[in-house]
């Protein structure tokens, strides 16, 4: 056991205490152990430049990643099997991408109910997916995706338009306008 840390106290809401105090005993911690690993993270991920909201953020999309078992890859990488694949059979991809893309509309509802609540997570997504804007508008009667600077050839466009069409399509929007260019995506969905 190494030397004993100085002790100094410092006011936190009771409901904050009641839930650390909790976590301790489930632990198998002492409130200050816990206390301590909390904030010395807290305090580290502030140092490297986050906000304490983007930390709050950064966990609740590395779950998200981890139960929908996302892989990173580089996007020039996937960028270039999506081309070489679309070559060969483009339908595939596109059923591949759609899939995905209704699998995504799928783990939004049950985790957020709506669309329109999970455009929280926007700011977080738009850093690490590899595009100049993300935008996701979300009214009564109409969702607009827009997305720029994304994907390398038109084939990888193509497939994150029919993952954007069919996540709208999942949530009852039927597609009123689409367009798709090289590095631009636009889905406009109506109810």
């Amino acid at each position: 056991m190494g030397p004993k840390k100085e002790r100094v106290n410092i006011a936190v809401a009771r409901d904050v205490a009641e839930e650390l105090a909790k976590l301790a005993e489930a632990g198998g911690m002492t409130q200050f152990a816990l206390a301590s690993e909390l904030l010395r993270t807290g305090i580290d991920l502030m140092k490297s430049g986050y906000a304490s909201a983007q930390v709050k953020e950064l966990v609740r999309f590395y779950k998200i990643m981890t139960e929908l078992e996302i892989v990173p890859i580089p996007g020039r990488l996937l960028d270039r099997l999506l081309t070489d694949m679309y070559k060969l059979n483009k339908d595939a991809v596109l059923n591949a991408w759609c899939e995905a893309g209704r699998a995504l509309a799928g783990y939004i509802k049950a985790l957020f109910g709506d669309l329109s609540a999970a455009v929280s997570l926007l700011p977080l997504l738009s850093k690490i997916v590899p595009v100049k804007r993300f935008d996701v508008r979300v009214a009564d009667k109409e969702a607009v995706i827009e997305i720029v600077g994304i994907g390398y050839g038109i084939e990888s466009v193509e497939a994150n338009a029919a993952a954007a069409k069919c996540l709208l399509e999942d949530f009852g929007y039927k597609i009123t306008e689409q367009v798709v260019a090289l590095g631009v995506i636009k889905i406009v969905g109506e109810r």
